[in-house]
């Protein structure tokens, strides 16, 4: 997954969009978040691809 690598290299309180068409992103990534302590600001769908907006920790 590219959000992992991206919230390691940023400061904490940094806000990522991360831009998906796989579906189960939106169960996969806030079940990923919680356990790596980031937060989950939204996850909002457009036609035919998902924005998820995460603060990391």
């Amino acid at each position: 997954m590219d959000l992992i690598g991206k919230v390691k290299d940023v400061e904490s309180g940094t806000v990522i969009e991360l831009l998906t068409t796989d579906e189960g992103s939106k169960n996969d990534v806030p079940d990923w978040l919680e356990e790596a302590g980031h937060e989950l600001l939204s996850i909002e769908e457009e036609d035919d691809y998902w924005a998820i907006y995460v603060e990391t920790a």
